[in-house]
């Protein structure tokens, strides 16, 4: 496994997000960010983690901030992936995390990537115990 983000890692089924989002997941947050996630069956060609990354309009009104914070999610996730994928390497299910900023300022990249990668070694732990 290589340090990439394919397209293919990336959630944009809307049944799925939509199961997301309805309610009865697991979600924890990780300041400045607040992590969704549930299990979905494994399929052949699935990665084990498929990322969705959220900033809303509402706390950053102009789009190079969010285009910004997207980027430092997406690169922070890119760098600690490893974790949670050795973590679901003999694992029946995929997990499929939402990443959603709750913060109205702009953090720096080491704010966002110790709370990636807290939140990651989280989600591996649980998904480890059961």
């Amino acid at each position: 496994m290589g340090n990439t983000f394919k397209k293919s890692e990336r959630l944009n089924s809307k049944l799925i997000i939509d199961k997301l989002f309805a309610g009865g997941n697991s979600s924890m947050a990780a300041f400045p960010l607040r992590i969704v996630y549930m299990r979905i069956p494994k399929e052949n060609d699935n990665p084990p983690v498929s990322v969705l990354i959220s900033v809303p309009k509402k706390r950053f009104h102009h789009a190079v901030d969010r285009n910004r914070l997207k980027r430092l999610v997406r690169e922070s996730y890119r760098l600690n992936k490893h974790i949670l994928w050795n973590a679901l390497a003999d694992k029946d299910y995929c997990l499929a995390i939402a990443f959603v900023c709750i913060t109205d300022k702009m953090p720096s990249f080491y704010q966002v990537q110790k709370s990636v990668n807290k939140a990651l070694v989280r989600i591996s732990e649980k998904t480890s115990l059961s």
